[in-house]
C-alpha cells in the first residue's frame, strides 16, 4: 500500500496558518513539521531583522551624515553615511530573501532538510564575514586616528563598519545556533 502525499499547511504559534504548504506523506512525523515550522521561523525572524536594522540604519545614518556636515565633523559624516549604505543594502537582502521564500511554494520534507542545511551553512560562511568586517572596520578606525587615513573612509566609517558587523555576526550566530538545535538531523 502507497501513501499518497498531499499539501499540509504550516501554523503559527497562534493557530494561524502560514500560507506555506509542506508537502508530506499522510503518516509524517511531528519532527518533520516542526523543521519546515523551524525553517520558516528563522527566515522570518532574519528578514524582520534585517527590515528593523536597514530602516533605523538609513533614517538614522542619513541624519547623523546632515548633523556631520552641518557641524564640520567628518567622523560623524562619516559614520552617518557609512550606516545609511549598510542599511540600503540590509533592506536589498531582506526583500530579496522576502521574495525567494514566497516563490519557492511547496516543499517536499527532503527539500526542508536541504535548506536547513543551505541556510545554516550560509549563517556560519555570513558569520565568518562578519568577523571579517568587524576587524576591518577596526583597522580603518585604527588607520585614521593614526593619521593615516585613506581619502575614501575615515574614523566614522571604520566604527560604523565595526557597528555593522556585530550586529550581522549576533544575528548570524544566533540563527544559526536555533538550526543547529533542529528537531531533524539535515544530513
Amino acid at each position: 500500500m502507497t501513501s499518497k502525499a498531499e499539501p499540509r499547511f504550516s501554523t503559527h504559534h497562534n493557530g494561524q496558518p502560514s500560507g506555506v504548504a509542506v508537502m508530506t506523506d499522510r503518516g509524517a512525523s511531528t519532527m518533520e513539521s516542526m523543521s519546515h515550522q523551524q525553517l520558516v521561523s528563522v527566515e522570518k525572524t532574519l528578514t524582520k531583522a534585517l527590515v528593523a536594522w536597514s530602516v533605523a540604519n538609513v533614517s538614522i545614518g542619513l541624519s547623523l551624515a546632515l548633523i556631520g556636515r552641518k557641524m564640520d565633523s567628518a567622523p560623524v559624516s562619516q559614520f552617518g553615511r557609512q550606516n545609511a549604505v549598510w542599511g540600503a543594502v540590509d533592506a536589498a537582502i531582506a526583500g530579496v530573501g522576502l521574495m525567494t521564500r514566497r516563490k519557492r511554494g511547496v516543499l517536499s520534507d527532503d527539500q526542508v532538510k536541504r535548506e536547513l542545511r543551505k541556510l545554516r551553512n550560509l549563517l556560519v560562511i555570513n558569520a565568518v564575514a562578519d568577523l571579517g568586517y568587524i576587524a576591518g572596520g577596526i583597522a580603518v578606525a585604527s588607520r585614521s586616528r593614526r593619521g593615516v587615513s585613506s581619502q575614501r573612509m575615515g574614523a566614522g566609517d571604520g566604527a560604523a563598519i565595526v557597528v555593522q558587523g556585530a550586529f550581522l555576526l549576533v544575528l548570524d550566530v544566533s540563527q544559526a545556533v536555533r538550526l543547529r538545535k533542529s528537531p531533524t538531523k539535515a544530513h
